[in-house]
């Protein structure tokens, strides 16, 4: 009875090492399993984080290339009023008549309206002008030029067309802007 008393501890003690075995493999089984998953997880994160560095290296580039240098340095009025100076350098022959400017929210504007003509003799080279001159509008960059409107009108003997256009330089407010 003794000996099978000990078969019996000795079988018990030898299952319960086996199942312990067991069971501490199993987990460790499962924590590797999630390990590798998680190591997975990260990998793909990595590449998503390292597509949005650089999705943001190009927005900060393509910003920087918008903004002029001095963006910070200068209030917003200074921003309009060297947009108009350039304005008025570019589009000589031009009557341009400004209003006061306006804060909205966070944006300051000065109404713009901009008069002139094209003559008769040479209208095709004054047509191409004014085209010209719509596109530097429409390409300017802080401040911007907003076109609300354009109109056109033809003089009585035909000889020339007045045109008229509309609009607003437009910045941003900034923190340190003057208002």
């Amino acid at each position: 009875m003794k000996r099978s008393l000990s078969c019996y501890i000795i079988s018990g003690t030898l299952f319960l090492m086996v199942l312990t075995g067991v069971i501490i493999s199993k987990r460790y089984s499962d924590s590797l399993s999630n390990t590798q998953k998680k190591l997975q997880t990260a990998r793909m994160n990595l590449v998503s984080m390292k597509d949005a560095q650089v999705d943001m290296e190009k927005t900060i580039a393509d910003l920087k290339a918008i903004v002029p240098s001095d963006f910070a340095s200068r209030t917003p009025e200074e921003h309009i009023f060297i947009g108009l100076d350039e304005l008025k350098f570019r589009m000589k022959n031009a009557e341009i008549v400004v209003t006061n400017i306006e804060y909205k929210d966070d944006e300051v504007s000065l109404p713009v309206t901009i008069k002139s003509s094209i003559s008769g003799k040479a209208a095709g080279k004054g047509y191409a002008s004014f085209m010209n001159d719509i596109g530097y509008l429409q390409s300017m960059r802080f401040p911007f030029f907003y076109i609300g409107s354009i109109s056109m009108v033809q003089s009585q003997d035909r000889a020339s067309v007045s045109y008229e256009i509309k609009g607003a330089l437009k910045t941003l407010k900034t923190s340190e802007g003057r208002q």
